[in-house]
This record gives C-alpha cells, structure tokens and sequence, in this order.
C-alpha cells in the first residue's frame, strides 16, 4: 500500500511539474535565460541516451524536472538541500526517486518511463544534481544502470 501511495505521489509531481515549466512571453529575456535554462545529461547502461539543453524546467518542493516535450524528461524527487549532501534512492523510508521518460531512450522505438530501483542523489552545487543507480522500465523486469545530471540555476532556491 505504502508503495501505491508513494508512486501515486510520483506521478502527481511529474504532471505538476510538467505543467510548472512554461513562461509568458512577456518575461524578460535575461530573467527567463537566468532562472530558466537547464542543461541535462542522461545515460542509460554506459550509452548517452539525452543530452542538451532546455527552457522546461520545473520545481514543486524539493522535487526537480527537467523536459524536453514528449520526446524527454527527468524528474528527481526529495532533492538534497545542502550542497554536498548524498541521499540514497530505494533505502527503507526514502522518498527518493529517479523517473526518466522519453521517445527511444534504448532504442526500441517506443515511449519509455524508467524508474529508479537504487543509487543515489547528489548534490554537487547550488545549480547542480548528480544521480546515479539502477532502474527498470514501468511493469518491466530487466534491469539497466543510469546516471546523469541536471543543472540549472533555479534550483538554488531548493
């Protein structure tokens, strides 16, 4: 039950963040560049499989995304505060959680959403989150390696 629960939680956060990452236009631009750019890098089982930069950057708490459209995004909930600090993903009582999401992430031609099984969240800087650890795809039973990291100045609010 207790998972349920905690991946319902999940899914809410990834929708809310979702919607959380758009702008009006009416911004102004070094404002919108400053607080909203953020640069990824994912890799699944030692192959990149995302890479670049975006403006869909979102935030609800201390849970973090990073979205590209349909075509990518990475969520990472209970984001460490403290620069330095390292929390583990999968541990009793531990919120923590890695989601990546895309189109052909692995190569097989199809929408995909992988969730995190164990590892770790870092944080490196104010601006910066290192993961790394294992995950397995919705429903699926194989097991890949991930790691990555997610960058953008509006996480120093965290």
């Amino acid at each position: 039950m207790k998972k349920t629960i905690k991946f319902l939680t999940v899914l809410v956060l990834v929708a809310a963040s979702f919607t959380f990452t758009s702008c009006s236009s009416d911004d102004d631009n070094d404002l919108h560049t400053q607080l909203e750019d953020g640069k990824y890098k994912v890799t699944m089982d030692g192959s990149i499989v995302a890479e670049g930069t975006t403006e869909e950057v979102g935030m609800v708490g201390n849970s973090i995304s990073l979205s590209v459209g349909n075509d990518f995004g990475v969520l990472i909930s209970e984001v460490p505060e403290t620069v330095g600090v390292e929390v583990k993903i999968g541990e009793n009582n531990s919120e923590t959680t890695v989601i990546i999401s895309g189109k052909n992430l692995m190569k097989t031609g199809t929408d995909e959403m992988y969730f995190s099984i164990s590892g770790t969240v870092k944080r490196t800087s104010e601006s910066k989150i290192y993961f790394e650890g294992t995950c397995s795809e919705m429903g699926g039973t194989t097991v890949h390696t991930f790691s990555g990291t997610a960058e953008s100045v509006a996480f120093k609010v965290i």
